[in-house]
């Protein structure tokens, strides 16, 4: 996939670029309640965060409406190596921001290339169960898919998502002779509190020099020119595409 594409407001947009990071939010608090809802134990979507974008390069109307609460809107697009982890200890993130976490990679087994960025799997089936059998065993449709399911009735927004897990450093016991890893995993699987709402992580500011950048339906003139006037000043090599939405909709005031 060439390109994938985020809806955001102006606003976001700004801190976006001042800050160099991404922010991925909780999937306790995305607007489908079902995700990371497991059948047979406690949700780990305290746990887990998503930055949600799409694959669809024609712009949606519903998108610029779920997902942005201004007016002045802007749809970024950009290459999906645009967030890419950097390792320490082959499944934890060094490049977040949160020095009170332990953030790293969903442990997807044989699915490779997975544990990071995803397409979003939609189904008629969307909340998985953690173990397989009465032997304990992991059931093989969590270990590839969790924090990925979303209902059949989602697939109109043909979402791609970057995803990792993260716990609180004072949460984790560590034992002698076992992994790092393990011991995070075991705050998830006795439900430990967390306070961890989100992680920022850095991007590749070069990727985003190239950015196709749409401004919304209801942007005005004014609007434009503060994003040129925004970018000229904090990105002054930027090289990418403006552009406008193609539709038309009543300001929100």
């Amino acid at each position: 996939m060439e390109k994938i594409y985020h809806y955001t407001s102006f606003e976001t947009f700004k801190k976006i670029i001042e800050f160099g990071t991404f922010r991925l939010g909780s999937l306790a608090n995305v607007d489908d309640a079902e995700e990371g809802f497991l059948l047979d134990t406690a949700s780990q979507a305290p746990y887990t965060f998503v930055s949600c974008w799409t694959k669809d390069s024609e712009e949606n109307i519903p998108l610029w409406k779920m997902y942005v609460d201004s007016d002045f809107a802007v749809r970024i697009g950009v290459s999906p190596d645009l967030l890419v982890p950097k390792l320490v200890d082959q499944y934890f993130v060094a490049n977040q921001k949160n020095n009170d976490a332990h953030v790293f990679l969903m442990h997807r087994g044989g699915s490779r290339g997975m544990e990071f960025f995803s397409d979003v799997i939609y189904t008629d089936e969307p909340r998985l169960r953690i173990v397989q059998d009465y032997r304990g065993c992991f059931d093989e449709g969590y270990i590839s898919s969790y924090g990925l399911t979303k209902s059949l009735y989602w697939k109109f927004q043909q979402e791609v998502r970057f995803i990792v897990q993260g716990v609180p450093k004072s949460q984790v016991v560590r034992r002698r002779g076992a992994l790092l890893y393990t011991c995070c995993q075991e705050v998830m699987d006795n439900s430990l509190s967390t306070n961890i709402n989100f992680i920022d992580m850095e991007y590749d500011v070069s990727k985003m020099l190239a950015a196709e950048i749409m401004l919304g339906p209801s942007t005005s003139g004014d609007d434009e020119k503060e994003l040129k006037k925004f970018l000229d000043e904090k990105m002054p090599n930027f090289s990418g595409e403006i552009s406008r939405s193609k539709v038309y909709t009543r300001p929100k005031k």
